[in-house]
């Protein structure tokens, strides 16, 4: 009776100091049990060890607030690690006193509802918030438990997949990557934004495998997840509707010898009836213009900017004068930067110096995922196809609509964590080819 005495007095105490505290270990707890169920003892205890280091990382990190990060106390007082998070966090706030009917001044009021920046995700940070009072620290453990509960997820796609080995590498490169260490732990919709993702591509995958009972539950919950996308970000729903429907396509075409030759041969005619098309032309020109125009946004903005277009249209000449092969340049050029940049020697500044380790293991992560990749449609074309191509389609996205080292890199995590899935897949295939036979075997049984 006295050591439950003493306990509820603990928890107690704690949750009034804290109770998103309270919320996150609870919420750790079944999210650590949820992702060793029916894993055999030596596999579990791996995948624990993983999931509680990289916690206590983050949580260290998230401590180290009080002492350090970026504090502006004319403003808020607390501390956060970018500029973007005390925004999202205020603006949460107030959207919290305007749900309790508070009195606010008219310029609050007016940024609550301000479109430039509008997202979900606010409300959910103010409902979250209206549970467990302000907490702008607790909202980093939120999005913690956000984004491993989406490794837990992105990790059961790889094992069933491609084995247990590739999968707890997988997870490892997922929860231990310095950057998406950094953007998993920081209030921004990042963490979100990939819980939302990989749960719609599990739930088309259940779509097509699962026994037909299950189907249309699986497919109301991918469109749940397009319609939370829609009101993420811009441009989450079109990337994840391309890369679903791609992915499933490329997936039915990669099944066959035959039809890959069909449908390499239609698409061609296709591709060459549409640039005969004026109407087709002058639609795509206009897509190709307005991610031009977000280019040329974001290398106007402070810190290290880059140039996709010729010269000539930095301040000088029009978008609507762009010309087909001025397109073509901007395209290649995006989709070579977002591959490339930010490259070693272009490092300015202390922070892109410290960032070239992760640079050159992303480089790494390209290669080894393209050994994944190929080997991977031989071994499950589903889910092959769907992280390929969703990963393709956000980094071409990327590509051309970044102009800023650091927004690339920052949105390049959209596709990191589907990418290292196929890099720890062909990573392990090259283990199993030159390691010994037994954990060879063990690198790619399922």
């Amino acid at each position: 009776m006295l050591i439950a005495v003493l306990v509820g007095v603990v928890v107690g105490c704690v949750y009034t100091l804290s109770p998103m505290t309270v919320w996150f270990v609870i919420g750790a707890g079944v999210l650590l049990r949820t992702a060793v169920r029916g894993l055999p003892g030596r596999e579990q205890r791996w995948i624990a060890a993983l999931i509680v280091g990289a916690m206590a990382i983050r949580v260290a990190m998230v401590a180290t607030l009080f002492l350090f990060g970026s504090p502006d106390r004319i403003y808020v007082p607390f501390n956060v690690f970018f500029g973007d998070e005390q925004y999202m966090i205020v603006r949460a706030l107030r959207l919290r006193a305007i749900f309790l009917g508070l009195p606010m001044r008219i310029d609050a009021f007016s940024d609550a509802y301000e479109v430039y920046g509008r997202t979900s995700y606010l409300n959910v940070l103010a409902l979250l918030q209206l549970i467990v009072g302000p907490a702008p620290y607790g909202v980093h453990l939120f999005n913690i438990l956000l984004y491993v509960a989406g490794g837990v997820v992105l990790h059961r796609i790889v094992r069933y997949a491609y084995g247990p080995l590739p999968a707890l590498g997988s997870l490892a490169f997922l929860l231990f990557l310095p950057s998406m260490l950094l953007w998993s732990t920081a209030a921004l919709k990042e963490s979100f934004n990939f819980l939302i993702v990989v749960s719609t591509l599990a739930a088309a995958i259940v779509t097509v495998r699962a026994p037909a009972r299950w189907r249309p539950a699986a497919a109301l919950g991918v469109l749940i997840g397009l319609a939370v996308l829609q009101t993420l970000r811009d441009g989450a729903l079109a990337i994840a509707v391309v890369g679903l429907a791609a992915g499933l396509v490329g997936a039915f075409v990669m099944q066959t010898p035959r039809r890959f030759v069909a449908a390499a041969i239609l698409a061609t005619v296709a591709f060459g009836v549409a640039l005969r098309s004026p109407r087709v032309e002058g639609a795509a020109m206009e897509v190709v213009r307005s991610a031009a125009g977000k280019h040329m946004g974001h290398a106007y903005t402070r810190g290290h900017s880059y140039e996709l277009l010729p010269k000539v249209y930095y301040g000088r000449r029009s978008l609507r004068d762009m010309t087909h092969a001025d397109a073509a340049y901007f395209i290649g050029r995006g989709i070579a930067s977002m591959v490339m940049f930010p490259a070693p020697g272009q490092a300015r500044s202390r922070s892109e110096l410290l960032y070239i380790p992760e640079q050159l293991i992303w480089y790494v992560v390209v290669c080894t995922a393209a050994i994944g990749f190929v080997a991977g449609l031989r071994r499950d074309t589903l889910v092959t196809c769907l992280l390929a191509v969703y990963a393709a389609v956000a980094l071409v996205a990327v590509g051309v609509n970044s102009g800023n080292m650091g927004t690339l890199v920052r949105h390049r995590a959209f596709a990191l964590p589907y990418l290292g899935a196929l890099s720890a897949f062909g990573t392990a295939l090259l283990f199993a080819r030159y390691g010994s036979s037994k954990q060879g075997r063990y690198a790619i049984d399922r």
